[in-house]
């Protein structure tokens, strides 16, 4: 037994004393080893964020490179094919490209070197979607030999080049942080098991001279002492057992947490190929009819070919406009009604003076409701351009898709052409297009309802209650403003 005092110190008021004085040498001791630990969780609490932030920067930028691949190949599929559906991958990228780079704006605003990054790929991907723009307007304006002599020059590749090394570098940079941050949290861990060790140490010895200052006042307490020093082994070894199993279960928990992660993004990556595929095989489908209709002599069968591949090209289009959302089930419908109503101007409407328009709110829906409303407004559409001018060379369609009185959505068709017949109508409510669009708005609680409007066309109103609109936030914001 170590003897720290000698026998002129067995008096009881001054171990007191230096017992008291011991004691507050522990406690700030304690104190210093809390006030480090909490640091040292502040900081690896901080790291988690960085980390999280550079996953998010990484996602970001490749998106941005995905968006700029994919302009890339809708240019050179539309040249080579000269087949407007091949814009498709282009549209979609001009569309989001630029909310991307102002998200990755926003992430990396307080690093001045990815900052400066950024600004260069910025200049890249501008000049890179300006060679873009310009092929493809020759392109639309039937000039094709000028817009591939300017894809010969490989000034494109070479911005491309640009723009893929500056992503490498931006990711390099973040991967490189990410690893810089592993370490330190990796650091601050021992750090704080050190403290705390430390704190279980001066606890330990605070016992220990406590004990040797005050035996000679209670003797009697020595078998209680033993028993309370075998407690507190045990209960040591208890919390490092505990320890040690947390730190399995927060392993195990992080490596399921990336698990999860991984399979995540595959599955969205797989649904989004499946989507494409099937609206790229509808699209096949849809020209092995237009061959098939280009050998028959029946018109009657050329004209009911011609309907049927005007609707499974309508829902060609729906599946390859399909984006969705972080819930894998969900998606804006505006950008899917916009590209069906593109699609029959191009393919319907051919040399005639009829010009179509949409506006369309940007609601979100269900993939599958999304699909159903794309197959209801191509019918409306189609039946506008097959009836509503007869006998005329020009006219207008205008189609919307908003939410209307009493929160109701409400899909509206209506045209300035020669109105309502009601002999007519009795016979286009028997065809099959009449009986789609009654079936499919009946899912919904559809209501039809059919009017002359002020410009002496029919406009048909179709009210959808039981229609699941999942956000209708963009639509209340822009209200409001």
């Amino acid at each position: 037994m170590i003897r720290v005092f000698g026998g002129d110190l067995a008096n009881t008021d001054k171990m007191s004393k230096v017992n008291a004085i011991l004691m507050a040498l522990a406690f700030i001791m304690l104190f210093g080893a809390g006030v480090a630990a909490l640091t040292l969780s502040l900081r690896a609490s901080s790291n988690i964020d960085h980390a999280v932030e550079a996953l998010k920067i990484r996602s970001e930028l490749k998106e941005i490179m995905s968006l700029v691949q994919d302009a890339e190949i809708g240019q050179r599929g539309f040249l080579l094919t000269r087949d407007p559906q091949y814009l498709e991958p282009y549209n979609a990228a001009r569309l989001f490209i630029d909310r991307r780079l102002t998200a990755l704006q926003a992430l990396v605003e307080r690093d001045s070197e990815q900052a400066a990054r950024l600004e260069r790929l910025k200049e890249a991907t501008r000049q890179r979607l300006q060679e873009t723009d310009t092929t493809i307007a020759l392109g639309r304006e039937g000039r094709f030999g000028e817009a591939l002599t300017i894809i010969s020059r490989d000034q494109g590749k070479a911005l491309m080049d640009e723009i893929r090394t500056i992503i490498l570098e931006a990711r390099a940079a973040e991967s490189a942080r990410h690893d810089e941050r592993a370490e330190k949290m990796i650091s601050s861990r021992a750090w704080l098991s050190t403290s705390l060790i430390g704190a279980l140490c001066a606890s330990l010895v605070l016992a220990i001279l406590s004990f040797q200052l005050t035996r000679h006042q209670f003797a009697t307490v020595t078998s209680k002492r033993d028993q309370l020093i075998a407690l507190n082994e045990e209960l040591e070894a208890r919390v490092r057992e505990r320890t040690q199993e947390l730190e399995i279960a927060r392993e195990r928990a992080e490596a399921e947490t990336n698990r999860a992660e991984y399979e995540r993004g595959r599955v969205e990556l797989l649904l989004r190929e499946v989507t494409h595929r099937v609206g790229n095989n509808l699209a096949m489908v849809s020209s092995l009819l237009r061959m098939q209709q280009a050998k028959l002599d029946d018109d009657a069968a050329r004209s009911a070919i011609e309907t049927a591949r005007g609707r499974i090209q309508t829902i060609s289009t729906a599946q390859r406009r399909l984006r969705l959302g972080d819930d894998l089930q969900s998606t804006a419908v505006d950008g899917l009604l916009e590209a069906v109503v593109s699609d029959l101007a191009d393919s319907a409407l051919g040399g005639t003076a009829i010009s179509i328009s949409g506006h369309f709110d940007p609601l979100v829906v269900s993939a599958r409701d999304a699909t159903t409303l794309a197959v209801v407004l191509g019918e409306l559409i189609s039946n506008a351009i097959k009836h509503a001018f007869d006998g005329r060379e020009s006219g207008t369609i205008r189609a919307s898709f908003t939410i209307g009185s009493n929160h109701i959505p409400c899909m509206v068709v209506e045209d300035d052409g020669i109105g309502l017949d009601p002999s007519d109508d009795s016979k286009r409510r028997s065809g099959l297009g009449s009986m789609i669009i009654e079936s499919l708005s009946r899912q919904y609680g559809g209501e039809i309802e059919k009017r002359t409007n002020e410009h002496g066309g029919t406009s048909i109103i179709i009210r959808l209650p039981k229609l699941q609109i999942v956000d209708a936030n963009t639509v209340e914001q822009r209200d409001e403003q």
